[in-house]
């Protein structure tokens, strides 16, 4: 029997929506009455109509990143072709269940850069999407990794990349946060030491894929249990996606408002679990506090 299952390397984040089952405690059976289908029809809104909103706004997320951008910056006219070509996203994705797989594949044939910028893609939507699921009073985990991986029919990667990524969030991450393997952080520091990552690559590549690691490596940072994670409320991030997000103040303040009264609503019924958890996240919040007075270009 043969099979065309290629391996290369892949960047994969494996994301997680919390609280899912949950909803649907104690629901067995077809509603009989008013109330058991008042319960049903509240936990539908809660999962499968939230997941539906969760989806799509990844997917309009993903499809900024990919689409075309004209250049923001003067380029000569014999440069424009090779410049866009550089500008390129390879970013894709795959939604199953209550989990979406973000992924990236590694192996270019003449611009690197483009897989670096899919990478700094996924950093940048899982980091927005957290903030946006957390004013929507929803919260997710996410790990993501590098490792080698195949993609299969159904278009989602399998093999030892996705089990990292698994890993971090499943076994890692502990709240909601967005944890980053090591095998990622090495890809990106050789970068940014501009080293070659396919046959033939030229200078201007080698400055790109550098530049776009070196953003990706100032927006991550070590969290209090000595576990690397996506700092979505640090300035990197603030620079270069924060600050272009739509009603962004919005957003953050709905966000740090929710993971406040989480905290506290989980600890006055007594749930230790959770109320552990969303401490750290509540912590998190206080320790990269923002100052929502911003406006304009710039951060106050």
């Amino acid at each position: 029997m043969k099979y065309n299952t290629r391996y290369c390397y892949y960047v994969v984040a494996f994301i997680d929506v919390l609280g899912q089952k949950a909803e649907f405690k104690d629901i067995y059976e077809i509603p009989t009455d008013k109330e058991s289908e008042e319960k049903l029809l509240n936990a539908h809104r809660e999962t499968v109509l939230f997941l539906g909103k969760f989806r799509d706004s990844f997917e309009k997320v993903f499809k900024i990143y990919v689409k075309n951008k004209s250049p923001k910056v003067k380029v000569p006219k014999n440069k424009i072709k090779k410049f866009l070509q550089i500008r390129k996203v390879v970013l894709k994705h795959h939604r199953f269940s209550d989990c979406i797989q973000a992924f990236v594949p590694l192996e270019t044939k003449k611009f690197h850069s483009n897989a670096v910028n899919g990478v700094f893609g996924i950093l940048s939507a899982c980091g927005g999407m957290m903030l946006i699921t957390l004013s929507s009073q929803k919260a997710f985990r996410a790990g993501i990794d590098l490792g080698l991986g195949a993609e299969l029919n159904n278009g989602e990667v399998y093999g030892p990349a996705l089990f990292k990524a698994y890993k971090l969030e499943d076994k890692i991450a502990r709240y909601p946060r967005i944890v980053v393997g090591d095998s990622l952080i090495n890809y990106l520091e050789r970068i940014s030491r501009r080293q070659k990552q396919c046959d033939g690559q030229d200078i201007e590549d080698i400055e790109a894929c550098k530049k776009m690691s070196d953003f990706c490596l100032n927006m991550i940072s070590k969290d209090t249990d000595e576990q690397m994670i996506l700092n979505y409320l640090g300035k990197e991030f603030m620079k270069k996606v924060l600050s272009k997000m739509d009603m962004f103040k919005e957003i953050y303040e709905k966000a740090y408002n929710f993971v406040e009264s989480e905290f506290i609503r989980r600890k006055n019924i007594g749930d230790s679990k959770l109320t552990d958890r969303y401490n750290k996240l509540y912590n998190y919040f206080k320790n990269n506090k923002i100052d929502i007075s911003w406006s304009g270009q710039h951060w106050s």
